[in-house]
């Protein structure tokens, strides 16, 4: 199709720049996967992936996020509007059952080969369906972890062998509207049925990915005590006996980014699960498997953003001609490509290598070292790169000039929306930066800084690092010791990087 004005200029050769197959130009990428010796048929899979995402996946992309296709409210009848449900573009629909039924779950899938599904398609952005991929992912984890009943065994055999027309996808309710992040204070109510099971009675104050077919709800069941332990997690399907489960939507949430995932605020009228885990572990078991599930997605995702940013300018900028040459020969502007591309590449390394502290932490549960620094390093990660994100994406807008912030030109603006939402998922900067450093002073790191930051940084340790761990943590007041750590985190996580990125180009 001819792209050109009337004036004879045209922007095919920079379209052309952004096909292909993400997954053969990523060497950082292909260099990560190498270590798990993938057999054929899992990478003729990945392949096919990174040529979707570059290709059909990133169209429907642009395409749903426009204003007229926005998820909405349709109600279907003037007389009972607890029977309003939310419609979803067509093409997200297309795009969910691919994903969903395309093996992403089996069981036997290797986690690496997983999480580099999870990065590609994040490159694409929210796009209706990242956040239902990390749900989803959360949702597993946490029955099969926690759920020891028939219900939860089931929910996961339908995950696992979904196909393209039968799939399933899974959301999690935490937030209400009185707590955000102390989720300690949630008020919920959670009342015993018959059969195990329970209705929840209260509004959510967040609640994304509404139309996904299981929520993990958090729910307080009466008598309980107070604070987290009264709290406990419950899966509730969307629909029971084939109609709304008790639940009304008061409204859909109007939000700078991700907009083409529905958030909704909702009321629960009875809805009816049935617990995940202990009762008294519910919230526990909440931030411990699926939220900090939902962390590594949104490191992985801030990694994709960055990725992405960097490719739309380095094909803009080889293309554009201005003042007599390409604008990626003018100085400035070269440096600013070369910003973009080495914040691209520490990004994704250090995405995967946290992923693979996270993974090695599940696989390893009686290594109390190494469950420790996963714990801490999925804080600062996700903290320091959700933070850092919007920046390189305005960036790389900014090599466009005037077509870097016209929405329908290049996918950044909605890249540079969605990745201001990443800090507010999951928990904020400062919040996730106050949790690293309790566990720190919880689980007893000072007095032994310098070997358990050599376990995760190595020759990448600093020779002031353990001392400066050392002054946080034997800091003599609690405001004290925050402002010394909120110095530090970003630092350690930048040695972390570093050393990240010098394994994998170096084939370690």
């Amino acid at each position: 199709m001819d792209h050109t004005s009337p004036t004879g200029y045209g922007f095919d050769d920079y379209r052309v720049g952004l096909e292909g197959n993400w997954l053969d130009e990523d060497s950082l990428l292909r260099a990560w996967l190498e270590r798990s010796r993938l057999d054929t048929t899992t990478l003729d899979w990945l392949r096919e992936f990174g040529a979707a995402v570059a290709g059909r996946l990133r169209a429907r992309a642009d395409r749903v996020e426009r204003r007229e296709n926005l998820p909405f409210i349709a109600e279907r009848g003037p007389y009972n509007r607890a029977d309003a449900e939310v419609v979803l573009p067509s093409e997200t629909q297309r795009s969910l059952a691919e994903i969903h039924g395309s093996g992403l779950w089996r069981a036997d899938l290797d986690e690496r080969a997983r999480y580099a599904v999870f990065y590609l398609l994040n490159q694409n952005g929210e796009a209706g369906v990242a956040c239902s991929s990390a749900c989803t992912d959360g949702l597993i984890r946490a029955l099969r972890m926690h759920g020891r009943d028939g219900r939860s065994r089931q929910v996961l055999e339908q995950i696992q062998k979904a196909n393209p027309q039968e799939w399933i996808h899974g959301a999690q309710f935490v937030t209400e509207i009185q707590g955000g992040s102390d989720a300690a204070t949630n008020a919920v109510r959670a009342g015993p049925t018959s059969d195990g099971l329970f209705a929840l009675h209260g509004q959510k104050w967040f609640c994304s990915n509404l139309t996904a077919d299981y929520w993990l709800v958090t729910g307080r069941v009466a008598g309980s005590p107070a604070g987290h332990r009264g709290i406990s997690l419950f899966c509730v399907p969307r629909l029971w006996e084939g109609k709304p489960n008790g639940y009304r939507i008061l409204r859909l949430k109007d939000k700078l980014g991700t907009r083409a995932l529905p958030t909704a605020e909702l009321e629960l009228e009875g809805a009816i699960g049935w617990p995940v885990g202990a009762m008294e572990s519910g919230l526990k078991n909440m931030v411990a498997t699926v939220l900090v599930t939902s962390r590594i997605h949104n490191v992985v995702a801030a990694a994709g953003y960055a990725r992405r940013a960097s490719r739309e300018a380095h094909a803009y900028a080889g293309f554009r001609h201005a003042f007599g040459r390409k604008i990626s020969d003018h100085p400035l502007l070269a440096a600013s490509l070369g910003r973009l591309s080495e914040a691209a590449d520490r990004m994704e390394a250090g995405a995967f290598a946290t992923t693979d502290a996270w993974i090695a932490s599940l696989e390893r549960p009686d290594d109390p070292d190494r469950a420790l620094w996963a714990r801490v390093l999925i804080s600062i990660s996700k903290a320091v790169v959700t933070r850092r994100t919007p920046g390189h994406v305005y960036e790389a807008m900014m090599v466009f000039g005037g077509n870097g912030i016209e929405e329908r030109f290049c996918a950044l603006p909605r890249l540079w929306r969605d990745a201001a939402i990443l800090e507010t998922w999951e928990g904020p900067y400062t919040l996730l930066l106050m949790q690293a450093l309790g566990d720190l002073l919880k689980f007893g790191v000072k007095g032994r800084e310098r070997s358990f930051l050599e376990f995760g940084l190595g020759d990448h340790l600093a020779s002031d690092d353990a001392r400066e761990l050392a002054d946080v943590l034997g800091a003599e007041s609690e405001t004290e010791s925050a402002l010394l750590f909120g110095e530090l985190a970003p630092k350690l996580y930048a040695r972390f990087e570093e050393r990240a990125l010098a394994d994998l180009r170096e084939g370690r």
